[in-house]
């Protein structure tokens, strides 16, 4: 589920938790507690390279990302990136999960940037590498519930949650 979806299912009291990208707009009925960003990776077609990976090198590629709506603070960063270094990279699909932009670098349709531990899928036909000549911005995290008045087993899930 997307940020936005998570939010409108909380409302809804379909769900009890959720794991959204910041920033959020203010909603006095959501508890908002922020979590270890995580640094982003790039991910391409697996190649066999083993060197790291330059952004001209995903510029090459052409990115897949996520859309604009879905986090514009770190869209705009990631864009602004590339600019910065003097580089015109082509946005060649938008996809709304990490799962879905997976595939597309796999199937050798673009290259994306994604937080480091989309590496523990192991997903076949990918590469991850870390970016060797800029620093990206941190990929943000959240976990929002519903605020209460007392505490309740949402509560008990958080203190675990940072303990890790």
């Amino acid at each position: 589920m997307s940020t936005n979806e998570q939010i409108a299912a909380l409302s809804r009291s379909e769900i009890d938790i959720g794991f959204v990208h910041p920033p959020l707009g203010t909603d006095e009925r959501l508890d908002v507690r922020d979590y270890p960003a995580e640094d982003l990776i790039a991910v391409l077609p697996d190649d066999r390279q083993t060197h790291g990976v330059t952004l001209a090198d995903i510029a090459r590629h052409g990115l897949i990302m996520f859309p604009a709506a879905q986090g514009p603070a770190l869209h705009a960063h990631i864009m602004d990136t590339f600019t910065k270094a003097g580089l015109d990279v082509q946005i060649v699909q938008e996809a709304t999960r990490a799962l879905t932009m997976l595939s597309l670098v796999s199937a050798g349709l673009g290259a994306a940037l994604l937080p480091r531990s989309t590496q523990r899928l192991m997903f076949r036909g990918v590469r991850y590498a870390p970016i060797t000549d800029v620093s990206l911005p941190a990929w943000p995290l959240a976990v929002i519930t519903k605020r209460r008045p007392r505490p309740t087993i949402v509560d008990s899930v958080w203190k675990l949650l940072v303990q890790t």
